[in-house]
């Protein structure tokens, strides 16, 4: 798989996906295009069962979109918006836990793009977090209008985007926009260790607890039961929901293969 902005490689079936689109990760269409055929290579590798999302460049995550491309906007520009959402959407509903190792300032379209992850992470002291493009004049537009007052509830989201507040990493985890904080040294690695652990869990089972929850949260409540009750159909037959059962009671632990 040829890249040009992302290191790619997997690890303990751990899909590891750096950044590296110097000196501050911005959404080019270079990433897009590298993004795009990531997700289509997890998609169809059984063998990998989680991803985590990371960063080579040193204090920054990503900083979004980049500045210079928006001096002179043009239709082709604005006709990315959808390829984006289509694979920020893509990311966010791969059948697998995905983490964002937060390492550096994660502003604007790379906040936007770590909410598409089931769990994010955030070194201390590394940086700012927050979507800021109303002090540009301009509105988030890669999903963070709808992601962000899913994830810390509709008035801190407002104050966020209204404000054009840039956060650190001890008050984001405070309105619960990350799941926790390390050390910038422990970062990865905690966020691998956390990777690797839940590539060992029913993957399968993980797969429709998240399609349950975003059905419930992008169609409605009882849309949601619905999709529950047909996921729990079809999980209570898997091999993963034999094998947890048969390890219970028989004081085992589980052998978990996601499926």
């Amino acid at each position: 798989m040829e890249l040009s902005v992302i290191n790619f490689e997997v690890k303990e079936s751990v899909a590891i996906i750096k950044m590296n689109n110097f000196p501050v990760n911005a959404l080019t269409p270079e990433f897009l295009k590298d993004f795009e055929k990531i997700i289509k290579k997890i998609a169809n590798t059984k063998e990998i069962r989680a991803a985590l999302l990371a960063s080579d460049c040193p204090g920054f995550f990503s900083a979004g979109d980049d500045l210079n491309t928006l001096k002179d906007i043009d239709d082709d520009l604005i006709a990315l918006l959808p390829k984006v959402h289509t694979a920020m959407n893509a990311f966010e509903n791969l059948e697998i836990p995905t983490i964002a190792a937060i390492n550096g300032h994660a502003l604007g379209g790379g906040l936007e793009l770590a909410l598409t992850c089931d769990f994010r992470f955030m070194g201390d002291d590394c940086g700012r977090i927050g979507l800021p493009e109303v002090r540009l004049g301009m509105i988030p537009a890669f999903g963070g209008t709808q992601r962000l007052p899913q994830v810390v509830g509709k008035t801190k989201a407002i104050e966020m985007m209204f404000k054009g507040l840039q956060i650190t990493s001890e008050q984001a985890c405070q309105i619960g926009l990350v799941n926790e904080v390390f050390s910038q040294e422990d970062l990865f690695n905690k966020s691998f260790d956390h990777a690797r652990r839940l590539a060992l869990q029913a993957t399968k089972a993980i797969a429709m607890i998240k399609k349950c929850v975003h059905e419930g949260l992008h169609q409605g409540f009882e849309k949601g039961l619905e999709m529950e009750r047909k996921a729990f159909k079809t999980n209570i037959y898997s091999n993963d929901a034999k094998e947890g059962v048969d390890a219970f009671l028989s004081g085992r632990k589980p052998e978990f293969k996601g499926n």
